[in-house]
């Protein structure tokens, strides 16, 4: 077998396991504290009655329930790690009248933002009883990073009252535009500068990795202020994250779409490829493949992974050869592809060809589709046409279902919780179904992604009944189930 030529997506930690075996094979303690950043004295005003059980410093949640691990743990004498559970606290640091509380959505949207936001303002408002007379507020911050380096802010104070409005809107109030061209010191630097001559003592940073690397360098930086991340990703990729805000709502949108989409094919006689996000991970795209229930072929970043360069070839043929077969076989030539953007990207890095054409990423769904337009017959030799939907923009930018605004409710109100007792440097998160403070310096060192050798993906090709190469798993990244 051939070597692998290196690309960026060989260089990243994939999954939490992944991360405990590594330390445990260096010896290492896994960074799983977080500490406030001064010592909390004030009382809470808010009794326990009405916002719950207080949590103490003491409280903990084991980072794994994998027996495997823990018996790892337990061989080098090793107390399995733990994380702090979030929860409300009877002591705080920061005056929850008089504190000034900035928040930031950044990076790409997804399903959620606006109900982020929302529990944020209300749980300083309505439980918390900030109060303008004493110089407290809550500050939205305009387009991200951007509106948090001008000078001066780019900012609006928020109520209750005003983003109520915001709850059945999709998108971001707020906006969520990427600032480039700027060093993350440079970034840090100039963004504590700003929170400073603005008396902000609390930070919140709605974003996926990208944006939660840079709270965590304005964490390193800002130690007067307690910098909170909430993990925002529709594809789902956060690494200690059981589940994202949005994903739910994402995957259903996205489940629709396919579904009305099979409709299409199938009435039109013709081959529909539905190109999705997921630019590194592909749990969209197989999610709704496997919701659905009517994609014949699924492609995703991570069943190309663990691949010699020529198996990735190999692969694209025997997906060609497999959509002839179904389009052939059906009495009503037709077939559904699901593919999540990353994919092209991923085989351009590797300089793979399709038909003697160098693929040339972002545009692989439309030479998927000319490539297949030559090879696909029905069952008496016409042609089958083959189209291209993409939808990626109409499944993030929408309203928040139920479920995802019960979730952003309870992750809002405990990152406020948290931050008012001065705990920093951490990320809100629903892991192992329990809710914890999980050290962004853990979150940012790689991304999460689909094992390809795991019972998830093993069913959802099962589903599609899509050829596969088996091969070694490409590390511990790709271990778990």
């Amino acid at each position: 077998m051939s070597e692998r030529k290196k690309s960026a997506f060989d260089e990243r930690i994939t999954s939490e396991r992944a991360i405990l075996r590594r330390y445990i094979n260096e010896g290492r303690d896994l960074p799983t504290d977080v500490f406030p950043i001064g010592q909390p004295i004030i009382k809470n005003p808010v009794s326990a009655e009405k916002v719950g059980v207080y949590r103490d410093f003491g409280q903990r949640k084991s980072v794994t329930a994998d027996m495997d691990v823990i018996g790892e743990f337990a061989g080098k004498s090793k107390l399995v790690p733990s994380f702090l559970e979030a929860g409300p606290r009877q002591l705080l640091y920061h005056d929850p009248q008089s504190v000034r509380a900035a928040i930031v959505t950044s990076g790409g949207l997804a399903p959620g933002l606006n109900c982020v936001v929302h529990s944020i303002v209300t749980r300083h408002w309505n439980t918390y009883s900030i109060n303008e007379a004493k110089r407290g507020g809550v500050f939205g911050i305009y387009d991200g990073f951007i509106g948090l380096y001008a000078r001066p802010l780019d900012k609006v104070r928020l109520d209750p009252d005003i983003t109520e409005y915001w709850l059945d809107r999709g998108g971001s109030m707020l906006g969520a535009r990427r600032l480039t061209g700027k060093t993350l010191e440079d970034l840090a630097t100039t963004i504590t500068e700003n929170l400073t001559l603005n008396d902000i003592n609390i930070l919140y940073v709605i974003g996926g990795d990208g944006s939660l690397t840079v709270a965590h360098e304005i964490a390193k930086h800002a130690r007067t202020v307690s910098v909170v991340g909430i993990p925002k990703t529709m594809d789902n990729d956060v690494l200690w994250v059981w589940q994202s805000f949005g994903f739910n709502t994402a995957s259903e949108k996205a489940t629709e779409v396919v579904n009305t989409m099979h409709s299409e094919a199938e009435s039109t006689r013709r081959v529909c490829i539905i190109e999705l996000f997921g630019a590194e991970s592909g749990f969209i795209a197989a999610n709704a493949a496997l919701a659905s229930g009517h994609v014949d072929l699924v492609m995703v970043p991570e069943s190309f992974m663990a691949l010699a360069e020529e198996q990735y070839e190999k692969l694209l043929s025997l997906y060609v050869e497999y959509l002839s077969r179904v389009v052939r076989d059906k009495e009503r030539a037709h077939a559904v592809v699901v593919l999540a953007e990353g994919v092209g990207e991923l085989l351009k890095q590797k300089g793979i060809s399709l038909g003697g054409t160098l693929i040339t990423g972002k545009e692989f769904a439309g030479q998927f589709r000319s490539y297949l337009q030559d090879k696909l017959k029905d069952r008496i030799g016409q042609a089958v046409d083959v189209f291209v939907n993409q939808p990626r923009h109409n499944i993030r930018a929408i309203p928040a279902n139920a479920y995802d605004q019960t979730y952003c409710e309870r992750l809002g109100a405990l990152a406020v919780d948290n931050a008012l007792a001065g705990y920093t440097d951490f990320m809100i998160s629903q892991w192992l179904t329990e809710y914890v403070l999980v050290p962004l310096e853990l979150v940012i060192v790689g991304q999460k992604s689909i094992p390809p050798g795991g019972m998830f993906w093993k069913q959802v090709i099962s589903s599609t009944g899509q050829p596969h190469i088996e091969s070694p798993p490409a590390g511990e990244s790709m271990l778990s189930t």
